[in-house]
């Protein structure tokens, strides 16, 4: 590869430096500053760290980050009410989503404390209207997401119609009741909102006060915890952000959101300095006893404990046992993103509170930590001449549906996909090597290929775990089939008695899974950590969604043996391979499903 068209930039302070660059010129060795001036380089790299997610539109709120219980950095960014440019600042509240979930916890530990209740009470003890289908679920089970109960937050009008009016925890409780439980209490981690929902009232019933009257009362309040309450948008909340989301390339604000329709397992808002002093409070006695803090922090070896994610950070790939401890957790809620970590070890903590659903806060925190702990290696910066970065804007397809569309911006590239429920930002890419591009701000990755003269042909992008490979196609093309009506889908009646041979697990994606399920000669998909939903048959190994557009095609072997299935979805498809059911060989589809592996790899 010519050296004149691939080279490592140096850094000159008379000319404007790229984004990346800005940041990477201030990684100069730590061991040969003074203190003060190696404070002062650590401040510099995290704030070059976070321009890019700033610059870049993604990223407003304010973060902070302490060592010992003292703020190392503290800093604010964007915007917390856009129609009046006001701008944030370290004393902006927050809403927090399912932080709260942490003081929920508490809230239940202090009443074990003092005997009001016990961990493994029955919930129909304190909750007596929930279903029978219930009764063996516990108040540690609710606590450890391990309950089986369907996330009423996951119901597909939650967002437009559920969460914009205020509920008593009762009607939101009994949002799922009807539905039967996932699996047997204790059987394994689901995270579900409903646990918390019913935990609040829990504690309203074992305190005899309202939820929000005994965290003030019991946990704000003794904590001096002064700018932390219950979101309540009828009351007047000095410096209070608002909520934004993208939406038709513009910021919009966010959807509407009672506070009631989160309760105990979202509703509150506060500041990061708050959230700071509650992070220090748990550490020591001043709230909990130690066998409750023990308690808190227990997963039980399923990644959750009580209110609180449990696991390790920066540990070498395949040994779990190694690396950081980390508790921490994120809220999400309309407008608004939250994570709080703490790595009690290291007494280090890292919070990000965020007014914009685009922010990258889970990779911002994890890389703010990554930098106070040592572990954080900047890339050098690569400059491609213009000749080079000039033959890749264009039109991509990724899928039936959705295609990616590359532009030049400055040193670098943006990319934006477009396709039916695709609506994102054109998001950064700076060059890795003369064919591979990296987005600072989120976890992508984007390579060209091309012919031996260097005209590219098509393009990989890897997201989320997977690579999507589409061919180089004409912006009228991509148009003409984004402008097509979407399919019409009818449900044909179909054999029942083979769908047994289709339920099993499906691999989605890192983390991600689809379990197909029978019953009643009905057949039930569902997604980690999304509701289940019945599919309609349009074929005898074709289905669809009547909740949302979205279809599903198995797929068979020679011999018939049910070998995956293939999601199609936005625009795209995705390949999902049977996951093996305990050793069990995947069942027969049998002859009358059609000739065998006739959808193996089709559209």
């Amino acid at each position: 590869m010519s050296r004149a068209l691939l080279s490592r930039a140096p850094v000159s302070p008379r000319r404007p430096l790229p984004v990346r660059a800005a940041w990477l010129a201030v990684a100069i060795a730590l061991a040969a500053l003074s203190p003060a001036c190696a404070h002062d380089d650590v401040t510099a790299r995290a704030q070059g760290l976070v321009a890019p997610y700033v610059e870049a539109g993604l990223f407003s709120g304010v973060i902070l980050v302490a060592r010992d219980g003292r703020p190392v950095f503290r800093q604010a960014y964007g915007l917390a009410e856009r129609e009046w440019e006001i701008p944030n600042t370290p004393q902006t509240h927050f809403r927090i989503g399912s932080l709260t979930k942490a003081f929920t916890a508490a809230a239940v530990l202090k009443l074990a404390e003092a005997g009001r209740l016990g961990l493994d009470d029955p919930v129909r003890r304190w909750v007596p209207s929930v279903p029978e289908a219930w009764a063996g679920v516990s108040l540690r089970h609710l606590l450890q997401h391990r309950s089986g109960i369907i996330n009423f937050t996951a119901l597909p009008n939650y967002y437009d119609q559920i969460a914009r009016v205020d509920h008593t925890p009762a009607q939101i409780v009994a949002l799922t009741a009807g539905d039967p439980l996932l699996f047997p209490p204790g059987i394994r981690f689901e995270y579900s909102n409903t646990n918390y929902v019913l935990l609040g009232m829990v504690i309203e019933a074992a305190s005899g006060l309202s939820y929000e009257g005994y965290l003030r009362e019991n946990i704000l309040a003794p904590l001096r915890l002064k700018e932390t309450g219950y979101d309540d948008l009828t009351v007047i909340l000095p410096r209070r952000a608002a909520g934004y989301r993208r939406g038709r390339a513009q910021w919009r604000n966010a959807v509407p959101m009672a506070a009631s329709s989160a309760y105990a397992a979202g509703a509150l808002y506060s500041t990061v300095d708050d959230l700071l002093a509650w992070d220090e409070a748990l550490a020591g006695p001043r709230l909990l006893s130690e066998a409750s803090r023990a308690a808190m922090f227990d997963d039980r070896g399923t990644g959750y404990g009580l209110g609180w994610f449990v696991s390790r950070a920066f540990g070498k790939p395949g040994d779990k046992t190694s690396g950081h401890r980390v508790f921490g957790h994120a809220g999400s809620i309309p407008g608004f993103l939250s994570i709080n970590d703490v790595y009690p070890d290291d007494r280090l903590t890292v919070i990000v509170l965020s007014n914009t659903e685009t922010a990258p806060a889970q990779k911002i925190a994890r890389d703010l930590a990554a930098l106070h702990l040592g572990h954080y290696a900047a890339p050098e910066e690569i400059v491609l001449e213009d000749v080079i970065l000039d033959r890749y804007p264009g039109t991509y397809r990724l899928g039936p549906r959705a295609f990616l569309t590359v532009a030049r911006e400055g040193r670098g590239l943006t990319a934006r996909a477009e396709g039916p429920g695709l609506r994102e930002p054109a998001f950064p890419f700076v060059p890795e090597s003369d064919r591979t591009f990296v987005s600072p701000v989120a976890d992508m990755r984007l390579t060209f290929e091309t012919e031996p003269d260097g005209t590219p042909t098509g393009a990989i992008l890897h997201r989320d775990g997977r690579d999507r490979t589409g061919p180089r196609v004409t912006a009228e093309e991509a148009r003409a089939v984004l402008a097509e009506p979407p399919q019409a889908h009818r449900e044909v009646a179909i054999d029942r008695s083979g769908l047994a041979a289709l339920a099993g697990r499906y691999a989605l994606g890192p983390g991600s899974e689809i379990a197909v399920t029978v019953e009643d000669g009905r057949i039930f998909a569902q997604t980690t950590r999304q509701p289940r939903n019945e599919l309609v048959p349009e074929g005898e190994r074709a289905f669809f969604l009547r909740t949302v557009d979205a279809q599903i095609r198995f797929t068979a072997d020679e011999t018939g043996r049910v070998t995956g299935l293939i999601l199609h979805r936005n625009g795209l498809e995705t390949d999902a391979p049977r996951l093996p059911d305990e050793g069990a060989t995947p069942p027969l589809l049998g002859q009358r499903a059609g000739s065998p592996g006739g959808l193996k790899g089709s559209n």
